[in-house]
């Protein structure tokens, strides 16, 4: 593959999550009637945000790491994937992707399970006893997997094809030969319906928390009380799930929301600093450059390169 400078933006407002009632992710697919999602993302290494926030949704996702390496979160484990390497999350998984120690090449697709649904058969053989199997809340995949590989081969040709015209029907090939490597190769003989423990429910009531009133002040025990529990198990279930503190994950979401605040309004960057909750413009710039390695004002720019 011949390589060419471009001016990539990692950090785009449409990555930002638009997020439901539930605290679940709606994804903005270019077709809502065509509920099929393929990127080819760059992201930078030693970067604290990437874009994308603890999160999780009602569709499917499958990560394949092309070159680099990059880490990880879900629920409460953390994976380093390297070049080759691919991961199957299936709906409704809390998870994130956060730079490792060197620049990473990855293919994302995220596709809704109704798009499989050609029949009511199908949808009850086939997809529902993926998508509630309680023993497969992810799936790792390697190259050295021979049905592993063909799922990797054809999550990087799903993204080739979303750049041609009227590809669809080839695109829906390739997402049904991928679900039937998936069905045929999750053992069923598993009870249904997704399991989580405690941790997982009180969690995602704490980050809705900070999703609904990230513009006002949000101390650890307005967040404990959100969760219900205690300093000491909000701090171990921050850390835990997303791997921060919860004021520093405060501080997350609120960069994630002023880069939107950024790329798709005129106001400056001290006004979206007081909006943020910062108390001044010094201290947001700081934070900022600090998690995406770059300036607000760069980010505006778009003034930087990357190998893609």
């Amino acid at each position: 593959m011949s390589e060419k400078k471009v001016s990539y933006n990692y950090l785009k407002y449409s990555d930002i999550p638009d997020i439901k009632e539930d605290g679940s992710e709606n994804i903005r697919y270019d077709n809502p009637d065509f509920p099929l999602f393929c990127r080819r993302n760059f992201i930078p290494g030693n970067v604290i945000l990437t874009g994308m926030m603890v999160h999780w949704h009602s569709d499917v996702e499958f990560v394949y790491v092309e070159k680099g390496s990059v880490f990880f979160q879900l629920n409460d484990r953390t994976f380093r994937m390297k070049e080759g390497e691919g991961i199957f999350v299936n709906a409704r998984q809390l998870h994130m992707i956060t730079a490792g120690d060197e620049d990473c090449l990855l293919y994302c697709v995220i596709f809704h399970p109704r798009l499989l649904c050609s029949s009511k058969h199908i949808e009850e053989k086939f997809i529902y006893p993926v998508i509630s199997n309680a023993s497969a809340p992810y799936v790792l995949l390697h190259e050295n997997v021979p049905w592993e590989r063909e799922v990797l081969t054809r999550l990087r040709l799903l993204y080739e094809l979303s750049l041609r015209e009227d590809c669809e029907l080839e695109m829906m090939k390739k997402v049904f030969d991928i679900w039937a490597l998936l069905s045929d190769n999750i053992p069923r003989n598993v009870t249904r319906g997704i399991r989580y423990d405690g941790g997982f429910e009180i969690i995602k009531r704490m980050i809705a928390c900070i999703e609904e009133h990230y513009k006002e002040t949000i101390t650890l025990d307005r967040l404990c009380r959100a969760g219900g529990v205690g300093r000491t198990a909000c701090a171990k279930l921050f850390q835990k799930y997303v791997n921060a503190t919860p004021i520093d994950y405060v501080r997350r979401y609120r960069i994630a929301k002023s880069i939107e605040l950024l790329q798709s309004t005129d106001k400056t960057v001290t006004e979206i600093a007081y909006e943020m909750g910062f108390s001044g413009t010094s201290f947001f710039t700081k934070t900022f450059r600090e998690m995406t390695g770059i300036t607000p004002g760069q980010l505006r720019k778009g003034g930087w390169t990357a190998i893609f």
